[in-house]
């Protein structure tokens, strides 16, 4: 499977640099030399432009997308997956970070299996996925407006037409109450739940911090949830829900 090309410069215009006309012209044209040296396969110097333009501010999905890709053809396996994790975090529906994702993950030594959904679990997992947060919150806002105007209508009309408000209103408010539960999951997901991308070679999970007893042993690549930070050490847990402690100097944070 080939990687996509880069995503061109006129891309990360839209996306970034619109709101912030002041200052990007260094930004500019740092994106474009990155995917000229790309297409030139000058991958390593891609990569440092790729990461100036991050470091600069604009952390948007194009630029973490060609990140990813340049990490990937460095072979920089764990790199290359949190540039891609990062990127399918803003945009959660884009079909080519997924596939790239897919494609990196098939790389990496470790094959933790994600734990056996029921098809009722598949179908809200899909459903809870199918939309970005951003979309949701616009329908919500439509929603309640509509809500309001029927609520406020309701007021004026006759019984038999206030019926029908009522049962309409009963079918926005369940639309509403399973589309508001989405976005409340998606966005506690997002302040509370955090994941992490292996970086090092391989990476001991140890029973405590500094402990000398290993818990498990994974590889570059592996992606597992963060769940706290004491100094240097990371408490982490596997989708099997095997956990220990690593060192945070060797994993990075999506």
């Amino acid at each position: 499977m080939k990687l996509p090309h880069v995503i061109p410069c006129a891309v990360l215009l839209f996306l970034a640099l619109a709101p912030h006309r002041a200052g990007c012209a260094p930004v500019n044209v740092w994106f474009d030399k990155a995917n000229a040296l790309y297409e030139h396969q000058a991958y390593d110097s891609a990569a440092f432009y790729y990461e100036q333009v991050l470091a600069a501010g604009f952390t948007n999905s194009a630029v973490y997308y060609n990140l990813g890709n340049s990490y990937f053809r460095l072979k920089k396996v764990g790199l290359a997956l949190l540039a891609y994790e990062r990127a399918h975090r803003l945009s959660p529906n884009d079909p080519d970070i997924q596939a790239n994702i897919k494609f990196a993950s098939s790389a990496i030594i470790d094959r933790i299996p994600a734990p056996e959904q029921t098809f009722f679990e598949a179908v809200l997992t899909r459903l809870h996925t199918v939309l970005s947060l951003n979309a949701q919150l616009w329908i919500l806002f439509f929603l309640l407006l509509a809500l309001g105007i029927l609520f406020a209508a309701g007021l004026y009309v006759s019984s038999n037409m206030r019926l029908w408000i009522i049962y309409l209103s009963g079918l926005l408010l369940l639309v509403t109450a399973t589309i508001g539960t989405s976005a409340g999951v998606k966005i506690y997901r997002s302040e509370r739940v955090e994941y992490a991308i292996v970086l090092s070679p391989s990476l001991d999970a140890k029973n405590e911090p500094n402990g000398s007893k290993v818990i498990f042993t994974v590889h570059e690549g592996t992606k597992f949830r963060v769940h706290k930070a004491i100094n240097d050490w990371s408490f982490v847990s596997l989708p099997t829900g095997l956990g220990g402690w690593v060192q945070s100097s060797s994993i990075g944070k999506i």
